[in-house]
């Protein structure tokens, strides 16, 4: 049955069966070697639903604003989805070492898609001019910069409790030339314009850094963020002064699972964060704390 984004946000149960249907097939005609590997099917499939997620696309209803993804046409849409699975499904086969010519086949400009829909082959022209090959890889980073944008700005204006803190940040935007986003938060907090130099604006700036670092973690789905967030706020006692004991079993709480967990720290170690390799509990560094309260990124 077809699709829009329209329907992923109002319709997702009627409509989840035909998307992850649709995933499947495209993952299973882009993973080559791997079309018969559940694990990996469901790895790029994965990926493909948690980007829409974070998107509010999926189920996302009236609760966030309409992203660039709202506006596609069919065509568009399937398109868009086709690439995400593709693009994931080509960082799957290098990970695994694939044959160069099955890389090379997929990675072609202008290689052809036998059995595609024949909706995806239709692409309108309504970007104009971009540095971006396709309308959907268009969508995608407007989608992402937009949606960046708008939690940015709700923390931002979180600060508002600290009216120094949030100074120091809206000089910096404007110092940075975001001079319409402070303009924005400004009027939104009731706030004059720029004021005079502030007196300790590095030391105000920091703690609001922290606290913009904390804030855009929370907001996050993105399950290498979750985990890091936790790991950083971690409590328990020690082996030693500078040693911190985590059994990864309590870090599966609140629509985490323990699987969700374990790939969150397999990212984390591949990113340099952490040295885990599986073990039930986690050495736990500060200094590894405090590079981890600090770790952010949109996707997977």
């Amino acid at each position: 049955m077809p699709f829009s984004a329209h329907d992923l946000r109002y319709h997702l149960e009627e409509q989840y069966a035909s998307l992850n249907a649709y995933l499947q097939q495209r993952a299973q005609r882009y993973l080559g070697s791997l079309a018969f590997d559940a694990v990996e099917v469901d790895h790029v499939v994965g990926h493909v639903i948690e980007q829409l997620t974070h998107l509010h696309i999926m189920g996302g209803g009236d609760s966030a604003p309409e992203t660039a993804l709202d506006r596609l046409t069919n065509a568009q849409f399937y398109a868009f989805l086709n690439r995400c699975v593709k693009n994931k499904a080509i960082d799957r086969l290098r990970k695994h070492r694939a044959p160069t010519s099955t890389l090379a086949e997929l990675e072609r400009p202008g290689a052809t898609d036998d059995d595609a829909q024949p909706m995806e082959g239709v692409v309108e022209t309504l970007w104009g001019t971009a540095p971006f090959g396709t309308p959907e890889e268009t969508a995608l980073e407007a989608a992402s910069q937009q949606t960046l944008r708008q939690l940015l700005k709700h923390c931002i204006e979180a600060l508002s409790a600290a009216p120094r803190q949030l100074e120091a940040v809206l000089q910096e935007l404007e110092e940075l030339d975001a001079r319409d986003m402070a303009r924005e938060i400004r009027q939104q907090c009731g706030m004059p314009g720029s004021a005079a130099p502030l007196a300790h604006a590095s030391q105000h700036r920091d703690h609001a850094h922290k606290k913009l670092r904390h804030c855009l973690q929370q907001s996050s789905t993105n399950l290498a963020v979750v985990v890091a967030l936790r790991l950083s706020e971690y409590e328990t006692v020690s082996t030693a002064a500078d040693v911190v004991l985590v059994d990864i079993r309590t870090l599966a709480h609140d629509n985490l699972s323990i699987k969700d967990v374990q790939t969150g720290l397999k990212h984390l170690t591949t990113e340099g964060l952490l040295n885990w390799h599986g073990e039930e509990a986690l050495r736990l560094l500060p200094s590894q704390c405090k590079r981890l309260a600090r770790f952010y990124e949109e996707g997977e």
